[in-house]
């Protein structure tokens, strides 16, 4: 074997390789001291993560990394998304072609978003100040 068999090496010391490429490494292996060094890594790999066993995943898992990954950024992109809006609004407050049914939109809309805001603050300011938030029912 002229060429080191270095994608191979995990497959033969896991057993999944036919015998003829079996043969063929363990042949290059009685040669090669760097190859032999990379099987005895792998070895030594594996009966490390067998000492381990099986990893269980923590209850509520799924939740906290929803609690602490998706809202952050389902908000960032709310915000984010608010804010172009807004760009755009304000671009068009200056076109010719302006309207006053345009200026009752944004009006409108950018007041129900402060509305949603404020609201979704205090409640957020309600459950921090709550001595019973920590209380699952």
């Amino acid at each position: 074997m002229n060429r080191h068999p270095v994608e191979s090496l995990s497959a033969y010391v896991d057993g999944e390789l036919p015998p003829d490429e079996a043969a063929a490494i363990e042949a290059h292996l009685a040669s090669c001291t760097e190859c032999a060094r990379e099987v005895m890594q792998i070895r030594s790999l594996g009966g490390m993560m067998r000492e381990i066993g099986p990893i269980r995943p923590e209850p509520k898992l799924a939740e906290r990394v929803n609690r602490r990954l998706a809202r952050p950024v389902g908000w960032i992109l709310f915000v984010v998304g608010a804010l172009f809006w807004a760009t755009l609004a304000i671009r068009d407050w200056f076109r010719e072609d302006f309207t006053l049914e345009r200026l009752a939109v944004t009006a409108i809309v950018i007041g129900l978003g402060m509305l949603a805001v404020s609201v979704g603050y205090e409640q957020y300011r309600e459950w921090r100040e709550s001595p019973y938030r920590d209380i699952r029912q």
